[in-house]
């Protein structure tokens, strides 16, 4: 039998939880995502900002997943408006059953001063540690650095600030921007390393009860069985968003449009998600056409949509991959 001391110990202990539990911006039911059923609906919005709440609710009748929202001005309508801003919307995005994530670079740092967005969309570099190392700038941001993705103490330094800033804000689901470049796209760090940050922020994501959808500039047919077994590692059960899921010069070659084929069957076989995120408001016909040739029912494949323009049913409605 509890004493007198310890029952009220432990009616402050439950009263300090039911408090923190209130006190959280997002209901406990806001922060679980798992991948949502392709068939029925393909898009997924990327990178909404203030003014999505403008759109008709109807808009949104079949979309599952916005991978990132944000304020995009808070440096000039100032934080506590911005703040606002953002808890209301995403309300009402969420009411619509709408998951709602946040957006992070995945390599890059810069000074607390120079960030315009709310939620911080950088990592500050007052928050590294003071021995961290950097591959360079961000090109025409002298201001803005890359983290050494080689050098695990700066990747774990870098990454504490990430949870750090995630802690503020839970979400069901983060994007992380600027993940990775693979050599087929440019130049960049070590794939291996980029590959250990991306594992490694997914799975600080994953104890937060979040969803990680990482952007990557990568050609997947290019990639080697080595590089691919390391980003199946990495990612896991959570995503991938590529800019250039067919690019035009591999279109045209069958022979690198099969290497294609292979990996993305590869890739989604392992039970990774993947958005194809071409230019423009809607994914091309042709790029429709060809998935549908070697799509499973079953794959976590979208193509990325945008919130100021209605959906074309053609494009993203149930059955549309059929």
């Amino acid at each position: 039998m509890l004493t007198k001391n310890a029952k009220s110990r432990l009616l402050v202990a439950l009263i300090t939880v039911t408090t923190a539990i209130m006190g959280l911006c997002y209901p406990l039911s806001d922060t679980t995502y798992r991948w949502h059923d392709s068939s029925q609906y393909t898009r997924v919005i990327v990178n909404a900002r203030e003014g999505i709440e403008t759109r008709p609710r109807q808009w949104f009748a079949q979309d599952k997943l916005i991978t990132d929202y944000t304020i995009a001005n808070a440096d000039l309508i100032g934080r506590d408006k911005a703040v606002q801003e953002y808890k209301a919307g995403r309300d009402l995005l969420s009411s619509y059953g709408l998951a709602v994530g946040t957006y992070i670079s995945g390599t890059t740092v810069m000074p607390e001063s120079r960030e315009t967005h709310w939620p911080w969309s950088v990592v500050p570099l007052e928050w590294m540690a003071a021995p961290s190392r950097y591959n360079g700038s961000w090109p025409d941001m002298d201001y803005r650095k890359l983290i050494d993705v080689t050098d695990p103490a700066t990747r774990h330094s870098f990454q504490q600030g990430i949870k750090r800033l995630w802690e503020q804000t839970p979400a069901p689901v983060r994007f992380i921007d600027n993940a990775a470049i693979h050599r087929s796209a440019g130049k960049g760090q070590p794939w291996s390393s980029y590959c250990a940050n991306i594992e490694e922020i997914r799975k600080i994501g994953e104890s937060m009860g979040s969803l990680q959808i990482f952007n990557l500039p990568l050609h997947v047919g290019e990639m080697s069985d080595e590089e691919t077994s390391q980003l199946i590692k990495a990612v896991g059960k959570g995503g991938i968003l590529l800019e250039m899921p067919w690019h035009e010069n591999i279109r045209k070659n069958p022979a690198a449009t099969e290497r294609a084929r292979l990996r993305y069957r590869e890739l989604l076989d392992a039970g990774m998600g993947i958005i194809m995120a071409t230019p423009g408001t809607e994914p091309p016909q042709e790029l429709v056409n060809w998935v549908r040739t070697w799509r499973k029912p079953t794959d976590h494949l979208y193509f990325a949509g945008v919130f100021w323009k209605a959906p074309d049913a053609k494009l993203y409605g149930a059955g549309a991959l059929q």
